[in-house]
């Protein structure tokens, strides 16, 4: 599946909370970028392109769904919100990425995100909605403070409507959030502990790199084969061989 190079339409811009956006691209009907759930793309600004993962299910024709917030002191991400806030289109890349689903697994599945690498989850889950789950899901959202907990509605959605589906919010800084009664510290430590044999699991991870690889090692240490775990960062920001 290679990736195409597309002018897309501004559909709609609106804010989930004080800082991320949602943003909504019109496909043409004559271009053709049939993604896989988790797939990301590239978005094209005049010196770079910077990647975001596609929040919908491919189950969603000719639309594409980007949640967006702003990176302090990045000049690239100063480049997006000043495109956002002035575009009606964008130039875009797509589908990019390795780390997607097919198929459901046939075995638990644990899905760990970092801030909005739940972007990635959410195109993962409205995927295997539908059919329902057969086997458990369990969704595992990091964020520093619980204000950025923008999707945890959604999110409640689909625990209360599946029996096999459980979502676990973490916030890693509880001094910021000083009416946070939930779960504290590091997402992939807290997922982690919540399962007593991870030798036969699946797990997805969307995060940056050091979190991505310290999840990593602590759930093979505990006995998962390294293959059982899927991200980006994989082949994004591969470890150096040995």
């Amino acid at each position: 599946m290679s990736a195409n190079s597309v002018t897309c339409s501004i559909n709609s811009i609106e804010y989930y909370n004080q800082d991320t956006r949602r943003i909504l691209l019109d496909v043409p009907p004559e271009n053709d970028i049939s993604f896989r759930a988790g797939q990301y793309l590239q978005m094209v600004l005049p010196h770079k392109k910077c990647p975001f993962s596609i929040a919908n299910s491919p189950h969603l024709k000719n639309q594409i769904e980007l949640h967006i917030r702003p990176t302090p002191d990045s000049e690239d991400s100063t480049a997006i919100e000043e495109l956002l806030d002035n575009a009606r289109e964008i130039e875009i890349e797509a589908p990019l990425g390795d780390c997607f689903m097919t198929s459901p697994p046939d075995n638990t599945l644990i899905l760990v995100a970092a801030s909005t690498g739940i972007t990635q989850m959410k195109s993962i889950i409205e995927y295997l909605e539908p059919d329902g789950f057969k086997h458990p899901v369990h969704l595992y959202w990091g964020v520093v403070c619980d204000r950025d907990l923008y999707l945890a509605s959604l999110c409640e959605s689909w625990e209360s409507k599946h029996s096999n589906f459980h979502f676990v919010p973490v916030v890693s800084e509880p001094d910021t959030s000083p009416n946070w009664a939930g779960r504290t510290g590091l997402v992939g430590v807290e997922a982690l502990n919540d399962f007593e044999d991870v030798s036969d699991v699946t797990v997805y991870v969307s995060g940056g790199p050091g979190m991505v690889y310290a999840t990593l090692d602590a759930f093979v240490e505990r006995g998962m084969p390294q293959a059982g775990m899927h991200s980006d960062i994989f082949s994004f920001a591969p470890r150096p061989k040995s």
